[in-house]
């Protein structure tokens, strides 16, 4: 379905912006402008379907009264020959409004799409690429209304979601910009804001207004010939579901939309909980310097620690066993969940959420890890020393649960999956060296070999599997280790990523 320029034209004919009546749907959005920052831009999403074309003309209304920087955005999939003709009309309609367009083409992952779906794909891979439009303080405006959200909760109902998902979609929520990748444990600072103004409104009072403005299918919007197909499940809760729930029950909708809205409040309280229980058993940076602290002057080996903690490149969240152990079983359920959902990442499914709590449970002196994964991101997480270490890393992995027992050995060369190239090791090593002002002519930074000892001052010769273990570098990270390595093999240092260079040798 092309638009052709006399079917353009016509699009003149639509009731001008000034003679739209007042309606819930544009009260709706003039409240969500005037809340809106007016030192940043508004994104409006602009698929060319129904709800998106009166969404971008409400806004377009709104803004008469209330002056806000408005910018459209429109998402080509490249799925379908159809989606020339949406960039079509949403460049015409652009221009209509006198509103400015970006366009943005999305090149799905074949990986993405044999593995989420086709519908999951295309709405993540959507959802991205609207994001990278944003800066810190804009606002990214969707159009879903009740229908919307009413469908949303009956898929994850039966999908059998918690509550979390039977909470559908939230009318407003924070969205990471320019967010760095999890898995080098980097958070992201700024935010931007993703609102959905019509969530309150019904289907067919968008479509009511639609033609109060004499707007019309294949003239003003696109239809998607996708929406149609009812192969795909929310199209079959649309089309064959949901209107035999309206003949028995006329406000089906309404009701489901306002079950969704009230789990939204529980769901409000329930993270509220698990943000207090998660910051009792979380090890922060405060604890883990003190108990180095104690350690250290137990053992005599405080030499450099504190400027090698500084130094550290990343530092792993660690959540203490025994205070997870006080916990019951779905409080621990729910703190493991509200980590990830809080960092982005990926939630465990229930079987590997079983899993983690029987680590819980872990003899002290074992390793033992699970892990799971999404498209994006996998997660290892770890029982060591009374404390579950997660790792999160940007490569994909088979999921599986994991047992493992002891060292990892020596370090090995190339990376490992999400992991640090050990040529950046060795260079991270080197400058830090350099920093310490020590000579660097007469010295290599390699690897722990097997044998390797280092005199520690007052302690003499130790070797260096032992200092790993006092110094509670993980069984998992002691091939990051470097060594400052003379020329005669005699070890004069031990660098690591978390710890810089926390051992000297003692001067003979």
């Amino acid at each position: 379905m092309s638009l052709s320029p006399s079917l353009a034209s016509l699009c003149l004919r639509a009731q001008p912006l000034s003679e739209m009546a007042e309606s819930r749907a544009l009260a709706a959005v003039r409240e969500a402008l005037e809340a809106s920052d007016a030192r940043r831009t508004v994104w409006i999403a602009l698929s060319g379907g129904l709800d998106s074309v009166m969404l971008a003309r409400l806004a377009a209304r709104a803004v008469k009264d209330c002056p806000r920087r408005l910018r459209l955005v429109h998402v080509h999939h490249g799925l379908q020959a159809a989606n020339d003709d949406f960039e079509q009309l949403a460049r015409r309609l652009a221009s209509r409004l006198g509103l400015p367009l970006s366009v943005c083409h999305l090149a799905l992952a074949k990986a993405a799409l044999k593995s989420r779906g086709l519908e999951a794909a295309a709405r993540e891979g959507r959802l991205a690429a609207l994001s990278a439009c944003l800066v810190a303080g804009d606002s990214l405006w969707l159009a879903q209304h009740q229908d919307d959200q009413a469908e949303t909760l009956l898929l994850n109902a039966l999908r059998g979601s918690g509550g979390r998902g039977l909470a559908a979609m939230p009318p407003e929520r924070a969205l990471a910009v320019g967010e760095a990748s999890p898995g080098r444990g980097q958070i992201a600072h700024e935010r931007a804001r993703l609102l959905r103004p019509l969530l309150g409104i019904p289907r067919d009072e968008i479509q009511t207004l639609a033609s109060q403005q004499g707007l019309l299918a294949g003239r003003d919007w696109c239809e998607d010939p996708s929406n149609v197909d009812q192969q795909f499940d929310r199209n079959y809760l649309r089309h064959s579901v949901v209107p035999l729930l309206q003949a028995r029950w006329p406000q089906a909708v309404a009701s489901l939309a306002r079950s969704a809205q009230q789990l939204q409040e529980e769901q409000s309280l329930l993270d509220e909980l698990a943000a207090e229980l998660l910051a009792k058993v979380q090890v922060s940076g405060a604890k883990r310097l003190a108990q180095g602290h104690e350690r250290g002057h137990e053992q005599g080996q405080r030499q450099g620690l504190d400027q090698g903690l500084d130094q550290g490149r990343e530092q792993e969240t660690q959540l203490s066993l025994a205070e997870l152990a006080g916990l019951s079983e779905s409080r621990q359920r729910l703190v493991l969940r509200h980590l990830c959902q809080s960092r982005g990442w990926p939630v465990p499914p229930r079987g590997r959420l079983m899993s983690l709590q029987q680590l819980i449970a872990t003899p002290p002196d074992s390793v033992a890890e699970v892990c799971w994964a999404n498209t994006e991101y996998t997660v290892s997480v770890r029982a060591w020393r009374g404390q579950l270490w997660w790792q999160v890393s940007d490569t994909v992995i088979e999921q599986g649960v994991c047992h493992r027992q002891g060292d990892t050995g020596y370090a090995r060369s190339g990376r490992q999956p999400g992991g640090t190239p050990s040529s950046e090791w060795d260079a991270e090593a080197r400058k830090a060296w350099r920093a310490l002002g020590r000579d660097e002519q007469h010295v290599a930074f390699t690897p722990r070999q097997p044998g390797d000892v280092l005199r520690v001052a007052g302690r003499g010769r130790r070797d260096i599997k032992r200092l790993l273990q006092e110094a509670d570098i993980p069984p998992w990270q002691r091939d990051q280790l470097r060594v400052a390595r003379m020329h005669d093999g005699t070890v004069a240092g031990l660098w690591h990523p978390s710890r810089g260079w926390w051992l000297l040798a003692a001067l003979t």
